[in-house]
């Protein structure tokens, strides 16, 4: 009988634990994903932050060097003109010389770049070439105004692996008139991409346009 009950007890003892562990591994689970979910949240905040227009640093120190500090900031690079190489450290950005110096390129890959700031390219008189890949917070209008506001000068645009730009924001590139070459890739959110690379090749006859696997152009040299 002694022998028995302690069997019972033994099993009653396990189930208790198991439970206890599954309960306690649910708990964490939940911990993990509200923590994450803190974590997108301040992420959001610091980012949208970093977009912000300044308008009194424009008056100080000019339009290109102030969307210089916000392209660094989000963690994108820019080219001056006459330079080969991109700057990407914030610290590097030269102590004077501000108005002298001109943005003609912008590389923001992997950066938190927000329309918010898109503003400022209209005013950034010698930028030619723009890379957006991996940017998550680009969306349809952000497409719209950055389009909007390079129609005049752009002449190179790169943007690929984003899921939130549909077949929208892409055909708003039909108004970059000075464009000369043409990369799109890894867009899921565009839906008809044949009738897109149409639509871009009419509005644009004289652009190299490569939007793999849908086209086998060549790339330029950079």
């Amino acid at each position: 009988k002694l022998i028995l009950l302690d069997s019972l007890l033994q099993e009653n003892t396990n189930m208790i634990n198991s439970k206890t562990f599954r309960a306690l591994s649910k708990l964490k689970q939940v911990g993990e994903v509200q923590k994450r979910s803190i974590f997108g949240m301040f992420e959001g905040w610091f980012h949208a932050a970093f977009n912000k227009v300044d308008e009194e640093r424009i008056r100080e120190v000019g339009v290109d060097r102030a969307a210089a500090e916000w392209i660094l900031r989000c963690g994108g690079g820019i080219k001056w003109q006459n330079s080969s190489k991109f700057l990407r450290d914030y610290n590097s950005l030269p102590a004077g010389n501000f108005r002298k110096l001109k943005i003609t390129e912008i590389d923001g890959t992997d950066s938190a770049i927000m329309e918010e700031s898109f503003s400022l390219l209209q005013d950034l008189e010698l930028l030619s070439k723009i890379t957006f890949y991996n940017n998550k917070y680009l969306t349809d209008d952000s497409m719209g105004f950055l389009c909007s506001y390079t129609k005049d000068r752009l002449k190179y645009l790169k943007l690929g692996k984003n899921g939130q730009i549909t077949d929208k924001g892409v055909l708003y590139i039909r108004v970059l008139k000075e464009l000369e070459y043409l990369h799109l890739d890894s867009l899921p959110g565009v839906q008809d991409p044949k009738n897109v690379l149409s639509e871009l090749r009419s509005a644009l006859p004289g652009c190299i346009i490569q939007y793999p696997p849908h086209t086998d152009e060549p790339t330029p040299a950079a």
